[in-house]
C-alpha cells in the first residue's frame, strides 16, 4: 500500500493531463507549468508506479497498458475529491451569476422552457442558461454541457451517464384532414412511403424513427428537414407532408387540433424524455439544484397537461 503522506496528489493531476494531451508541452501549457516540471513529475510517477506509463511515437505520447488501466480510477478519484470540496461551497441560487449549459430536445423545449425560464428568473435572476444544439460531439459533450433533456429510443435507459426518466409518451402521425392518405389505415409501409417533414438530429438528438424503419427494411423520404418544431404545424396545414409528435403535444398547440392524427405504426417507438448528466458533477450543489429545478418544473407542466 502507498503511504499517502508521502504521495503528491498533484502527480495524478499531471498524469491525467498528459493522458488527455498526449504531449508534455501541451500538458505543461494546460497546467501553467514548464515542460521540465511536467517531465520531472512524470519521472517521479514512473518510479513510484514502476512503469514507463508513456512511450514516444510519431503521433505523440502513447500510454502503456498500465497507464490505460489506472486512468479511469485516477479520473474518478480526482472527480470525487473535487466534488467533495465543491460540496462545501454551498450554492445560493439568488446570489449566483453562474452559466449553466443545457441541450434540450426541440419537442420538449416549447412547453418546458417558458416555465423553466420564469422559475429561474424568480429564484436565480443573475444565472444564465445556455441552450446548445445536439450537434456537439458525444466525445466532448460533458466538457461543455451540464445536463441534457433528450429523447431516448424506446423505453431504454441512456447508457454511460446518470439519468432520470421524465416522461414516456406515445407517438402520433399528424397530417392535414384532407390529406390524400388521411382516410387510409396508417401502416408502417404507408408511413414510410409518404413525404415527411422532420426535425434535424441536432434538434432531437436521436434517429430512433429511422432506425425502427430500417429494421423493417423500410426508409422514409424526408422531404423537408427543419431545425425547430414551431414551423411544422403550419407546414402540415398547407402541404401534403406528414410529421410525428408526442401525443401530449396535441393538447398544447392549438394548430394541432386542426390536424388528423393516428398512432405511429412502429409499436416499439415511444418518446422517452430523459434528464441526463455526467456522474462526475452530480454531487456539486449547483448541479443538484439545476437538476431538481428541472424535474420540479417538468412535473408541474405534465400535471397541467394531464388534467
Amino acid at each position: 500500500m502507498v503511504n499517502l503522506r508521502d504521495f503528491d496528489l498533484n502527480l495524478l493531476v499531471i498524469f491525467k493531463n498528459i493522458m488527455e494531451q498526449r504531449s508534455i508541452s501541451k500538458a505543461a501549457n494546460e497546467l501553467g507549468l514548464s515542460p521540465s516540471a511536467v517531465s520531472h513529475a512524470l519521472g517521479r510517477l514512473r518510479g513510484m508506479l514502476n512503469d514507463q506509463l508513456f512511450y514516444r511515437t510519431a503521433k505523440g505520447l502513447e500510454p502503456t497498458d498500465r497507464a490505460k488501466e489506472i486512468i479511469v480510477q485516477v479520473e474518478d478519484g480526482l472527480a470525487f475529491l473535487s466534488n467533495a470540496i465543491s460540496a462545501q461551497q454551498q450554492f445560493v441560487p439568488a446570489d449566483s451569476n453562474r452559466v449553466f449549459s443545457m441541450q434540450v430536445a426541440d419537442y420538449f423545449s416549447g412547453f418546458f422552457l417558458p416555465s423553466f425560464s420564469s422559475r429561474i428568473r424568480t429564484e436565480a435572476p443573475n444565472i444564465t442558461i445556455d441552450i446548445l444544439p445536439f450537434s456537439i460531439s458525444t466525445e466532448s459533450v460533458w466538457d461543455r454541457v451540464d445536463v441534457q433533456i433528450r429523447l431516448t429510443p424506446g423505453r431504454l435507459k441512456p447508457k454511460a451517464v446518470r439519468s432520470k426518466r421524465l416522461m414516456a409518451d406515445d407517438v402520433v402521425v399528424i397530417m392535414r384532414p384532407d390529406h390524400p392518405s388521411a382516410a387510409e389505415p396508417m401502416t408502417a409501409e404507408l408511413y414510410a412511403s409518404l413525404p415527411h417533414v422532420k426535425l434535424s438530429q441536432s434538434s432531437t438528438g436521436t434517429t430512433v424513427i429511422d432506425d425502427a424503419l430500417a429494421e423493417r427494411g423500410l426508409q422514409r423520404h424526408s422531404a423537408l428537414i427543419v431545425s425547430s418544431w414551431d414551423t411544422i404545424p403550419d407546414l402540415l396545414l398547407k402541404t401534403d407532408l406528414i410529421a410525428i409528435a408526442p401525443s401530449r403535444l396535441l393538447s398544447l398547440d392549438p394548430r394541432l387540433k386542426e390536424l388528423k392524427s393516428a398512432p405511429l405504426p412502429l409499436e416499439e417507438v415511444v418518446f422517452s424524455f430523459d434528464l441526463c448528466w455526467d456522474k462526475s458533477s452530480e454531487n456539486e450543489s449547483g448541479h443538484k439544484w439545476l437538476c431538481e429545478t428541472i424535474v420540479e418544473v417538468f412535473n408541474s407542466e405534465i400535471r397541467q397537461i394531464d388534467q
